[in-house]
């Protein structure tokens, strides 16, 4: 008797794998970590480059060890699936959800060093609560369509960051408060990543051809 095949549950199943080695944590970790030395970074650069340089060099050293881990230590242990029409749908759909949450912020943005100069300020609870709207949605919706949960707590986690940051404004010295607040948040969630991605290497060895 042949049975039915359910191909959107198989393609749902691929994409829980696809993130379990927890080496998309590390490199979330890594950035997020990184950005905790961006004052000593950009103390040198002119603006508006300091505050933007230091972020994309952090994210293209992250995606240059995203291509190189995955190639060589991820695929050969798990192999490489073609994407179905579902995981196509999914594609399309981060894209446009990335797409939007970048237009978002740029118009927020602008909107806010265009009325700096006519006297609107945002600062304390009202630019926790609008960077919260920022990031928490994002991270949200990003774990949903990827059938990842521990997005929800990483979302979680860099918004965290982003209160401590606030919260230590006044009494701590900016360089120290980047230091505390993205320093150990980053650490923490790149740890978690390390441990699963030690428990994936364990559990999928290399094939004895690939290790001869």
């Amino acid at each position: 008797m042949v049975k039915n095949i359910d191909l959107k549950k198989i393609e749902k199943n691929v994409l829980k794998i696809s993130h379990q080695h927890g080496f998309y944590d590390m490199l979330i970790g890594f950035v997020v970590t990184g950005m905790a030395f961006g004052p000593f970074f950009r103390e040198g650069l002119p603006s508006p480059y300091k505050y933007f340089l230091w972020p994309l060099i952090l994210v293209i050293i992250a995606v240059i060890f995203l291509i190189i881990i995955i190639k060589y230590v991820i695929q050969p242990r798990t192999g490489i699936a073609k994407p179905g029409p579902s995981l196509k749908s999914m594609r399309k759909k981060l894209i446009l959800v990335v797409f939007i949450q970048f237009i978002i912020q740029i118009i927020f943005i602008i909107l806010l060093f265009t009325g700096s100069g006519s006297g609107i300020q945002i600062e304390g609870p009202m630019f926790l609560l609008i960077v919260g709207l920022f990031v928490l949605p994002l991270f949200i919706i990003l774990a949903y369509l990827m059938k990842y949960p521990r997005l929800y707590l990483i979302g979680l986690l860099i918004w965290t960051a982003i209160f401590i940051n606030e919260l230590l404004y006044e009494p701590v010295n900016y360089r120290y408060r980047w230091l505390l607040s993205y320093g150990i948040t980053g650490a923490i969630i790149f740890f978690i990543g390390l441990v699963i991605f030690i428990r994936f290497l364990k559990k999928y060895p290399l094939p004895k051809k690939e290790m001869m």
